[in-house]
């Protein structure tokens, strides 16, 4: 994860629905870059922004607004362990009928264990994910100069 701060000098060609918008920042121009959906930074404002992959905008896990102090993780933790569980829901069935019929019930509630162990095991990988991203941020916030005066 890459912490960087972003100060956008000028926010141009604003595509309010999708939330895509390119920016100037210390006379670097950036592209059609989203944040979140509808989000459009003002010009003249500075975010901390948490990148998986340093300066790759597709990479964006969350960010701070250093003027209201306003923070937000890209993808919704309550989202994506939805789709991980609705994934799951839709293979378990066919993983439980097979082991069922063609090994027995042992090897059926092994498989119904698994299940719900991976299961757990990716709700802690989501929810720690996106505790860690709100730290680093909150961390590189008591940091920055800016910090002190907004």
């Amino acid at each position: 994860m890459h912490i960087e701060r972003i100060d956008f000098d000028e926010v141009f060609d604003v595509q309010p629905g999708p939330g895509d918008f390119s920016f100037r920042s210390g006379g670097q121009t950036h592209y059609a870059v989203n944040l979140w959906r509808g989000l459009i930074p003002q010009a003249g404002s500075s975010y901390l922004i948490a990148f998986a992959k340093p300066g790759d905008w597709s990479t964006v896990l969350g960010w701070l607004d250093l003027q209201t102090g306003t923070r937000r993780l890209k993808n919704n933790t309550w989202l994506a362990v939805l789709s991980d569980m609705t994934a799951i829901a839709w293979l378990a069935p066919f993983l439980l009928g097979g082991a069922l019929l063609f090994i027995g019930p042992g090897a059926a509630l092994a498989v119904l264990l698994a299940l719900c162990g991976f299961a757990c095991l990716r709700l802690y990988q989501i929810a720690s994910r996106g505790r860690r991203v709100m730290r680093a941020l909150l961390a590189a916030h008591a940091g920055t100069p800016s910090s002190v005066a907004g």
